[in-house]
């Protein structure tokens, strides 16, 4: 029997009644800190939607401390015993964490540089942080008053699984309980079962209903969500307490409803770990904003370490020029594409078409030539 690791939030702060601003760095949509351990910089990911820390295997921390194994559920809602290890002290700003816990998992891809992801326990364990990705800085601070006074949009949240869910409006009449999840690049999505309950109990529902497709669009730490179908939204509004995001395309995913780090293209976000509340505050003061935000009418995803085409609409170049859900990736201008990841960091240079071996789901081997989006 495999020695179980449990959830915990032993680690240490190595200061009292501090505040600190860090800088960050905002990347498709993802936030990044830096972080000192063992006197070399490293790029950390701050993901909510993660319970704890995660490390990736490969990744070059240093020496760490084996704690043994954890049954781990990812985005996509696959579990497995994955292993657990306690990270050297690191230091965000001025605090340094000794005794951080975090999961190891395979790295699905490799185009976003980053050795380690910081989880929501950051915040179980009494922390406040507010997040402006417009001036690029992030506060922290254990005083559990200092955000108060401030404006803004504020939601309780209720922790499972030892993350934050919270309750937003998608639809008139309508409320959906919400991850909020700063991995998800999307500004929302939602679960597929959840959809079908909004829309058998209300017309309004259906009318906002752009598309529907049948395939898998979100990747988890464990491997893509299974293929089903995608409903694709554009939404009136998607309300948060009093602020409406207007005009939100979305899709429906087999994981959790989410509300993703494009937030933060529109407002600040405060998270207080002592009274489980997230405030929203509008950049410019307003109560409303007109998002208009493109969906990706293509999606690539691991099967059994291969790129292959997750999800594609039928009115998109790709599919006319003859891929189809399902296919596999084989090589790409007869240079055999190894493994997912060696597919996603492939220099596709935008407006140049280039020659696909797929092999279809019926087994069939075929060439398609396509203009893929850098």
């Amino acid at each position: 029997m495999a020695q179980m690791h449990n959830y915990d939030t032993n680690f240490q702060y190595s200061l009292r009644h501090f505040v600190d601003t860090i800088p960050i760095e905002i990347e498709k949509n993802q936030i990044f800190v830096w972080a000192e351990m063992n006197g070399e910089r490293h790029r950390f990911n701050i993901d909510t939607g993660s319970s704890q820390g995660s490390m990736y295997q490969g990744a070059h921390i240093g020496s760490w401390t084996e704690l043994g194994n954890v049954v781990s559920r990812d985005a996509a809602g696959y579990r497995d015993t994955v292993r657990v290890i306690q990270l050297p002290p690191f230091k965000l700003g001025q605090l340094e964490i000794s005794n951080y816990v975090a999961s190891v998992f395979p790295r699905q891809h490799s185009r976003l540089k980053y050795d380690a992801i910081l989880g929501f326990d950051l915040f179980n364990k009494g922390l406040c942080c507010k997040i402006d990705a417009r001036q690029g800085y992030m506060i922290i601070t254990d005083r559990r008053d200092f955000f108060d006074l401030e404006p803004g949009y504020g939601l309780r949240y209720q922790l499972k699984w030892f993350v934050p869910y919270l309750l937003v409006s998608p639809f008139k009449r309508h409320v959906d309980q919400v991850l909020f999840d700063t991995g998800s690049r999307q500004l929302f999505t939602m679960n597929k079962q959840s959809f079908d309950e909004h829309a058998y109990k209300s017309k309004n529902v259906e009318s906002q209903v752009e598309g529907r497709a049948e395939g898998a669009f979100a990747i988890g730490q464990l491997g893509a969500e299974r293929t089903d179908e995608v409903v694709f939204m554009n939404l009136d509004r998607l309300k948060w307490d009093e602020f409406a995001f207007k005009n939100v395309r979305a899709i429906t995913t087999q994981g959790a409803s989410r509300i993703g780090a494009q937030i933060l293209n529109y407002g600040t976000v405060t998270i207080n770990g002592f009274r489980r509340k997230i405030t929203f505050q509008p950049y410019d003061g307003v109560d409303s904003v007109v998002v208009n935000n493109p969906l990706p009418h293509i999606a690539y995803v691991p099967r059994h370490g291969q790129p292959t085409v997750g999800l594609i609409l039928e009115d998109c170049d790709e599919y006319r020029a003859g891929l189809r859900q399902g296919d596999t990736i084989l090589a790409i201008d007869g240079k055999t594409v190894s493994s997912f990841g060696a597919f996603t960091d492939y220099p596709f240079v935008e407006g140049r078409e280039y020659r696909l071996l797929v092999r279809t789901k019926e087994g069939r081997e075929r060439e398609v030539r396509v203009m893929p989006a850098p």
